[in-house]
């Protein structure tokens, strides 16, 4: 990761042998802890990796969906009617919530992937 003003490249090298612990979370994608705003990150509620935010590409505010059921990175999704992950072509991404439905789960169901964006029902 490039350092600049804003973001901080950090090298975490640990042996085997040794144990080791960190008292903040870490970001899996940039491997930055940040500080104040930077520092704020979410956690999947499936494996409890976390990210900040803009590093998944979630720029807008959280919604009340995502208190309420979570939210899954990229590794965890599935879809939120059957739970499984296979069709990944036919899996749609919420651009609200980042939940996730196949296009046959969904009720009326849809024929194919739509263009541009789209959002689910909650």
């Amino acid at each position: 990761v490039k350092d600049d003003e804003e973001h901080h490249s950090v090298t975490v090298l640990c042996s085997s042998n040794e144990v080791y612990g960190i008292s903040q979370d870490m970001c899996v994608t940039c491997g930055s802890i940040g500080v104040n705003e930077e520092g704020r990150l979410i956690s999947c509620s499936q494996c409890g990796q976390s990210y900040h935010p803009y590093c998944v590409g979630f720029t807008k505010m959280f919604s009340k969906v995502i208190f309420d059921k979570g939210w899954r990175c990229l590794d965890c999704t599935v879809c939120e009617c059957c739970g499984k992950t296979t069709d990944e072509a036919k899996l749609l991404l919420c651009d609200d919530c980042d939940i996730s439905y196949h296009t046959y789960c969904l009720s009326p169901p849809l024929d194919h992937v739509p263009k541009g964006n789209w959002k689910c029902q909650w």
